[in-house]
């Protein structure tokens, strides 16, 4: 029977806030630290290095996509699952982050659609000053990236009071806030590891079916 390696979900790490100092920064920054502890590989993506133009179709059609979002498509499209955080602008996530994903839902090649959400899981935070922590933006912004065919998981995360809520160290003041943020990292992981060793776990299965195996099943050379 042939070995079967599993390998560890590749998490890219999203903030819709290029301020400095932005609260959602940080959010993202305390997750990524979870999600590498529970054995993901891990990306922290700044998106103040790719300078995308305001979503223009006539733009487009002239130009093709910028170079920023080709480069954006490639970087996000190799990940098994995102963490998307932003700050609630009268409602809803930012306009820096929903400019951006119109751009990665572009330029897809025929009958591909979406392309660079297919199989993606996420989970969605936001963090603010105010007592909901942004709240008002998680669900457009789940919405969102359901329409583009995410896996948007259940557990989200709003922080509010985000002057006073994160240590020196970056994670949450709030014992059950961090509880929360944890739980929903390990939701994520799990979930991303499940879909990233999707082919591999049924092989392993058919040969053991096929060898007439049951039982417990030990896999070599897994990174997971």
């Amino acid at each position: 029977m042939s070995s079967i390696a599993l390998r560890s979900p590749q998490i890219a790490f999203i903030s819709g806030s290029i301020r400095s100092g932005s609260f959602n920064t940080q959010l993202v920054t305390s997750a990524e630290r979870i999600a590498s502890a529970l054995g993901a590989k891990t990306d922290i993506v700044d998106l103040s290095s790719f300078e995308l133009p305001l979503y223009n179709q006539d733009l487009e059609a002239e130009d093709g996509l910028p170079p920023a979002a080709v480069d954006l498509k490639a970087r996000l499209g190799k990940q098994d699952a995102w963490v998307v955080a932003s700050p609630e602008y009268n409602g809803f996530p930012t306009p820096l982050l929903v400019n951006t994903l119109t751009w990665l839902s572009r330029g897809d090649p025929d009958g591909q659609m979406y392309a660079t959400f297919a199989g993606k899981s996420a989970i969605v935070l936001s963090s603010s000053p105010g007592a909901m922590g942004g709240m008002r933006s998680l669900n457009p912004a789940r919405t969102l990236l359901t329409n583009l065919g995410v896996n948007v998981l259940a557990p989200s995360v709003a922080v509010g009071g985000a002057f006073k809520a994160f240590d020196a160290s970056g994670d949450l003041v709030d014992e059950r806030q961090q509880k929360m943020l944890h739980g929903a990292m390990e939701s994520l992981v799990h979930t991303a590891r499940d879909v990233a060793n999707r082919e591999a776990t049924c092989e392993l299965v058919k040969q053991h079916l096929t060898a007439g195996e049951y039982g417990s099943v030990s896999v070599a050379g897994s990174d997971v």
